[in-house]
């Protein structure tokens, strides 16, 4: 071979091979038919986020049920209808007089909820520790509670199964203590035949525990059933089966089956424990127009915004994100319902000029009630890229492939370990297993949305095609 000849061929060797990896979208179409993913239900985006072009484009525009990926839009709408400074109020109002010397509230005690979604067993423990901080040690009125922040509707659109006490179907209120669930701890007993050991988490007045759980020896596999049903006092909580005499205690959580009430109840028994003393009821009223006038004598203030949104994606609370839904829809229109919400949200992505009519009932996904496309994800996660104000906040905030939240479990074997921020979206009973984030390469930054809707075998399936395709667009890259 000549010279001539020889460097010709060289040539059309290094263009071919540059053809032959510069296209990551016929390398995932041949990975998807090979895994007979072929039919519609499936729909995957990849952008690059440097010039915000498409690199990958399957059934992209197919509207499909998004599940928990729906979270990333109301993480975007929350950071930026809200405002990453945007911190939840909780007023406490005297509808009397209160002498701070005596420590006595001649009158009622009022909380006037704004949907904080942060009261924690602790936090609670902290508001009650400020009011005695305050001085205060008796009330001869009422504890007035006022929730009207939101409309009186505690279940959202897309939570079908009402009956449940799954934890992550819990009732939605602008007063909600400790997510509205109660985390049940199970202890064995010394003995074979001895009570299981049932204590709940926070103390709530009006949550009863009723169990029959035995010990068991530690031959024997423990069966622990732990639901709660709602009675005309409150919430039980009922504790059947057994548990080994070598088992570890574990909490189990489940929900409450009030909302306002159960409130009153966790504070009501912190304030034995802190030996403030109330003389009246709890009662569930609106805080008068007067009384907010004289302004209130504290003023509990949440956490950042961030902080629920980190919760919210890293550990896909549904809670997290319908308080969220709810407190963007009563900025502007109290009291905040999941309708307004939808439309504030709706006309947010309108006006940010994303792709497509978004198709919102709920904040959290749940349901078949709500429709996106791979491409509106990935269009959302290009817009919220360039936004510096609070990007690095819902960057931080997503599960790290293979080290926490929801990913904690998946690409542990895989080269993108730790290179993936993500978000999950899965509902079993409608085979719906998504993923969609940001893919941080050493040769650039990529946004992806995989939308996964009755294909595959099973949930395992999608989790391994999701991850085989970001592992192929990833070496297709790396090979440009």
């Amino acid at each position: 071979m000549s010279r001539c000849a020889a460097v010709l061929f060289f040539c059309l060797f290094l263009l071919n091979a540059v053809y032959a990896v510069a296209d990551p979208q016929k390398a995932v179409e041949q990975l998807l038919s090979s895994q007979n993913y072929t039919s519609k239900g499936i729909g995957v985006v990849i952008t690059d986020l440097q010039n915000d072009s498409v690199l990958v484009n399957i059934n992209g525009e197919e509207m499909l049920n998004p599940a928990s990926v729906m979270k990333l839009v109301t993480g975007a709408a929350a950071f930026e209808l809200l405002g990453s400074d945007y911190h939840f109020n909780t007023g406490v109002y005297i509808d009397g007089n209160f002498d701070s010397d005596s420590g006595i509230v001649n009158g009622n005690l009022c909380l006037k909820g704004e949907g904080d979604p942060g009261f924690s067993a602790e936090r609670l423990w902290l508001l009650v520790q400020h009011l005695g901080h305050l001085g205060v040690k008796k009330i001869t009125g009422n504890l007035v509670l006022d929730d009207f922040f939101f409309d009186s509707v505690t279940v959202g659109p897309g939570y079908e199964d009402e009956g449940s006490s799954r934890a992550y179907d819990p009732l939605i209120s602008a007063l909600s203590a400790s997510f509205n669930t109660v985390a049940i701890h199970n202890r064995s007993g010394k003995k074979i035949g001895s009570p299981v050991h049932v204590d709940i988490f926070p103390k709530i007045e009006g949550v009863n525990v009723i169990s029959n759980a035995k010990t068991v020896s530690s031959g024997k596999k423990s069966s622990l059933d732990v639901q709660t049903i709602s009675t005309e006092k409150g919430t039980n909580v009922i504790v059947r089966g057994s548990m080994s005499l070598t088992d570890n205690p574990k909490y189990i959580y489940r929900k409450v089956w009030q909302t306002w009430e159960t409130f009153g109840g966790a504070i009501l028994a912190l304030f034995e424990e802190y030996k403030i003393k109330l003389e009246g009821q709890v009662v569930h009223e609106p805080v008068s127009d007067s009384v907010i006038t004289n302004g209130a004598i504290y003023n509990f203030v949440s956490e950042p915004v961030s902080k629920f949104i980190a919760n919210m994606f890293k550990y896909s609370s549904n809670f997290a994100a319908e308080m969220l839904f709810k407190t963007i829809a009563a900025q502007d229109s109290i009291p905040g319902s999941w309708d307004r919400g939808a439309e504030k949200i709706s006309s947010w992505w309108e006006n940010c000029k994303l792709p497509g009519k978004l198709q919102i009932r709920n904040g959290a996904g749940m349901g078949n009630v709500n429709k996106l496309s791979a491409a509106q994800v990935a269009a959302l996660l290009s817009h919220v890229w360039s936004k510096k104000s609070y990007m690095p906040e819902y960057l931080s905030s997503l599960s790290v492939s293979g080290i926490d939240g929801t990913l904690k479990a998946r690409f542990k074997r895989s080269p993108l370990k730790g290179v993936v921020r993500g978000k999950t979206g899965t509902l079993n009973s409608l085979r719906v297993s998504n993923l969609a984030g940001y893919l941080l390469l050493e040769n650039g930054d990529y946004a992806f949305a995989i939308i996964c809707n009755g294909v595959g075998k099973g949930q395992y399936d999608n989790w391994v095609m999701q991850e085989r395709i970001l592992e192929k667009f990833t070496s297709e890259m790396n090979e440009r």
